[in-house]
């Protein structure tokens, strides 16, 4: 299997085998990937935890033998780096991989520095996005979309979710509109009836979501109304459960 690792803060993920081609996800330092085929300088990958498929130049990506044996751990905090002894720094944004204090890349030795750690729970979680710039296919905390935020905040829960908002509609248990809590899933859905944005509840009343930035708006069982137009965004299809999490 030839198996390939991200070790930068995070790699786009493109939709063909050229930087003017969309980006559909991301890699974040210390996730994984199988190479499928190459075109020149780029890779077709499957992502490892996701399975997400796309093209991804190949500079961007190490060996990941080297590192099979490291103990792999989630960055569940803000602020975290590692930082080499020259200088250089490679932030980490919450949800991705570290192997511990210290890790050695293109020869170079870096130390792992901590940030802020997270508050408990996927409402408390999501926060630590609040503004961040919304990027289509992004899913770190310099920017993301709305299933990228859902995801993100999964892994730091230790919960496996896909990568699309359609398709994590479909894992966890629905629950009614008078069962709301804190953390659950909302769901929206387009005029054809298709999901096409999930965000998570704060309160009885509130969501933080990925629309143009990771924001807070007010939520109706009819759907999102925008706190500075009043205008209604999104239409509510469905609130979900998380699914368990990864034993």
């Amino acid at each position: 299997m030839n198996q390939r690792i991200c070790l930068q803060s995070w790699a786009p993920l493109r939709s063909i085998s050229h930087s003017k081609g969309e980006m559909v996800s991301s890699l974040l330092f210390g996730e994984t990937c199988t190479v499928l085929d190459a075109e020149g300088d780029w890779l077709h990958v499957r992502v490892d935890h996701d399975g997400y498929l796309g093209w991804i130049p190949s500079l961007y990506l190490g060996d990941v033998r080297p590192y099979k044996n490291e103990d792999w751990q989630t960055v569940r905090e803000v602020g975290a780096h590692y930082l080499g002894e020259d200088g250089d720094v490679i932030g980490l944004s919450p949800g991705s991989r570290f192997p511990g204090d210290r890790i050695v890349i293109e020869g170079r030795l870096y130390y792992y520095r901590t940030g802020k750690y997270l508050v408990a729970g996927a409402a408390a979680a999501a926060k630590a996005f609040l503004n961040a710039p919304y990027l289509w296919g992004g899913c770190s905390i310099w920017g993301l979309d709305c299933s990228g935020l859902v995801q993100s905040v999964g892994k730091v829960l230790d919960i496996a979710m896909p990568r699309d908002a359609y398709q994590q509609a479909a894992v966890g248990q629905p629950c009614m509109w008078d069962q709301r809590r804190p953390g659950i899933l909302a769901f929206f859905a387009n005029a054809d009836g298709k999901v096409v944005h999930v965000g998570i509840l704060l309160d009885d009343d509130r969501i933080i979501h990925a629309h143009g930035k990771v924001r807070i708006d007010q939520l109706t069982a009819q759907g999102i109304i925008n706190n500075v137009t009043g205008a209604m965004t999104h239409k509510l299809s469905g609130l979900r459960h998380w699914p368990l999490p990864m034993s």
